[in-house]
Order: C-alpha cells, then structure tokens, then sequence
C-alpha cells in the first residue's frame, strides 16, 4: 500500500473506528497530557472496579498480591502480543502491508495500550491497598497492621 492511498476502513465497525481515531488522536498529544483510552467504556468499567479495591480487607492481603501480580503478568505478555512492523521506515512497513493489515495493526496496537494503562492503574490501586495494609496507615492514621 502505498501511503498516500488513502485507507478503505469500510470493512470496521462504530467501535473500531472509534477506537482508530482515538488512537490518532493520542499520537498528537504532548507526553503531559492525558491519554485518551481507545475503549472508554470498558475503560471506565475496569478503573471503577479498580477503585473498589483501595478499601479491600486486609485478611485477603495474599490474595492483593497475587492479583497484583496478576495485571504485572498480564500487561506483559499484553505488551508481548502487540503487532511489530516489519520495518520502523512507514513508507517500507506501508509497502509490505495491505491495506487490511495496516488496519489490523492498528486496531491491536490501540487495544493492547488500552487495556496497558488500564491494568497498570488498577495494579497500583491494588499496590497502594497492599502498601496501606503492611504498613498499616489509612489516611495518615496508624491503625495497627490490619486496618
């Protein structure tokens, strides 16, 4: 494909190409600005259950850590998974590719950084609970080891 064709996204539907031109709208974004997932309501979903995590019992501070442990193993093999280009020249990676397989790429790569940064805000909801847990401080106060 040559990259001043233009793409046929005409095969997508409502949520990829939502989630495309998120992604686009991410790549011009300053490094100090919010990014922008290109799934926001699955987004939104998994960060309110991450939230429900910062007052987790303490009994089930095992379980924190494995969970933890968990999104860290997750976000890797997600990281692991993203599609490589065949070459960092886009005018080569666009030779080799067609048209269907650019789109591809792209709609993997907007996922698997969505689902990144989703999981590892909620893997540190979880490390800030475990950290409150053994260090046994909620909002300043020392309340023992199990709060």
């Amino acid at each position: 494909m040559d990259l001043n064709q233009k793409m046929d996204y005409s095969k997508l539907n409502a949520i990829e190409l939502n989630a495309i031109s998120i992604s686009h709208q991410n790549m011009g974004k300053p490094k100090d600005e919010a990014f922008n997932s290109s799934f926001p309501y699955t987004t939104e979903s998994i960060l309110a259950l991450a939230e429900q995590f910062i007052d987790y019992p303490a009994e089930y501070l095992g379980g924190l850590k494995i969970l933890r442990d968990e999104l860290i193993t997750i976000n890797k093999h997600l990281l692991q998974m993203a599609p490589k280009p065949p070459s960092l020249a886009p005018e080569e990676t666009a030779a080799m590719l067609s048209n269907d397989e650019l789109i591809d790429g792209l709609l993997k790569h907007s996922l698997v950084i969505s689902l990144v940064s989703t999981f590892s805000y909620f893997q540190e909801i979880v490390a800030m609970r475990i950290n409150m847990i053994e260090n046994g401080a909620v909002e300043g106060v020392n309340h023992g080891p199990l709060n």
